[in-house]
């Protein structure tokens, strides 16, 4: 089966022919579309020079998303601290701002479901920063497993794992999530960005539904999912107050829209409503049993259960 996200280089790239020869790439795209960008050509071009002079930058232009490091770092990185005026944006007023906050929550939802005895999965675990990062007191007797499809992401998680004194209960998987085989069932499974990728909804359930024939009797899933974006606020009053929400003004808008679309080409391919994330994971055996948003309503995580033990209440 083939694997849903992968990534074409490490995630640290020096500003070396490879970047040239796609910064060049995509200023002939851009040519050939100027009338139908977001933005000016001539500022999207400057746009697209920026997000050649930084690391980050230069991963998003080869790559188009986030490896299990560059998700780590805009889950700890606001941008106070960004080298350039570009990375700061990206971190502090672009979509990926809503990343982090989301982070945060899912962590604070995973703490009060940690307990002694108690096996955890993060599926991709990335860095597996909503477990490792858990007060160590939390984690105290929690076996904790590790899968993603990333080399990179796997070592470095390991890495940190060691650093925290965790490396004797935590377990790592390289492999294909549509091929999970965890063995012991888990008390606890999250999945934090993994559906968003994926278009086919056969997918999605099959997905789910390996979630579920991993998980212990009376565990959960926690995973993230994104309902259907507001349209542009250009001229539209009421998308603007729901963009502002997530903390996006009209300006920040129009760039986020032509950096992650004209210049990067991200296509987010599975925007689902909650109603049909909720029937994804009934056909897969699980059941929905609460939705947590952010203060505005958005950015939401799913709590589902499998549907047998429901049945047992």
């Amino acid at each position: 089966m083939t694997a849903t996200l992968s990534h074409e280089t490490g995630s640290f790239v020096p500003r070396d022919e490879r970047v040239d020869r796609v910064v060049a790439e995509i200023t002939a795209r851009l040519h050939a579309c100027a009338d139908d960008l977001v933005l000016p050509l001539p500022q999207e071009l400057r746009l697209l020079h920026e997000l050649a002079e930084f690391d980050f930058g230069r991963f998003l232009l080869l790559n188009g998303g986030l490896s299990g490091y560059w998700t780590s770092y805009v889950f700890t990185h606001d941008g106070t601290d960004a080298p350039t005026d570009m990375e700061q944006w990206l971190l502090s007023r672009s979509t990926m701002a809503g990343i982090r906050q989301r982070y945060h929550r899912l962590s604070a939802l995973v703490a009060p479901r940690l307990h002694p005895g108690a096996r955890v999965a993060s599926i991709p675990c990335g860095l597996m920063d909503d477990v490792l990062a858990q007060p160590p007191e939390l984690l105290a007797d929690v076996t904790i497993v590790g899968v993603d499809i990333d080399a990179e992401s796997i070592a470095l998680a390991a890495e940190s794992a060691a650093e925290r004194g965790l490396n004797d209960r935590t377990e790592f998987v390289r492999g294909d999530a549509w091929e999970l085989e965890l063995g012991t069932p888990v008390d606890l499974l999250l999945s934090n960005g993994l559906n968003l990728y994926e278009p086919d909804r056969d997918r999605l359930v099959e997905l789910y539904r390996r979630f579920r024939d991993n998980l212990a009797p009376g565990g959960e899933l926690l995973v993230s999912f994104i309902p259907p974006l507001p349209p542009p606020p250009d001229n539209d009053p009421v998308s603007a107050v729901l963009w502002q929400r997530l903390g996006m003004s009209a300006d920040d808008v129009r760039r986020d829209r032509a950096v992650f679309g004209d210049l990067l080409s991200v296509t987010y391919l599975n925007l689902t409503s909650t109603d049909e994330l909720a029937a994804q994971l009934r056909e897969a055996g699980l059941s929905l049993t609460s939705v947590h948003y952010a203060e505005y309503g958005v950015l939401p995580i799913a709590v589902a259960r499998r549907s047998d033990d429901i049945d047992l209440f």
